[in-house]
């Protein structure tokens, strides 16, 4: 039983001394700032500066994906109508401009949208440091 223990020096109790990690559940002393046994912090930390950016950046891209499905979407619209009104080959409908509009706009912004989040996945993996740290 070492929560009951006293030590020589103090008579202060081990369990005074020590605390569990949040991560892992293994005994740390309580002025440790970082888990020997995961690596894990045990005190605040922040993403930093460059996990900011990158979801500034996913953010930004996801935004600019979707203007432009949108202004895919406008073109394809005024291109549909002049297929419509100048019917310049049989075989090109409307119908198939629009097939091939969707399908363009769809292509896009799975692209699009995938990259915005594949950029917020990797600033959520960014390195983690403590607040006190410069």
């Amino acid at each position: 039983m070492l929560a009951t223990t006293t030590t020589r020096r103090s008579g202060e109790t081990l369990a005074a001394r020590v605390q569990s990690c949040p991560f892992c559940c293994d005994s740390i002393p309580r002025e440790a700032k970082k888990c020997r046994t995961c690596g894990e912090w045990v005190v605040g930390t922040s993403g930093g500066f460059a996990a900011a950016a990158l979801r500034l950046l996913a953010l930004a891209w996801a935004i600019i994906t979707l203007l432009a499905g949108a202004g895919l979407w406008t073109l394809g619209q005024g291109v549909r109508r002049w297929v419509w009104l100048h019917a310049v080959d049989q075989n090109i409908t409307p119908q198939l401009v629009d097939v091939a509009l969707y399908a363009l706009i769809a292509v896009i912004m799975l692209k699009g949208l995938m990259l915005s989040l594949g950029l917020a996945l990797i600033a959520r993996l960014s390195p983690r440091r403590p607040r006190w740290w410069s």
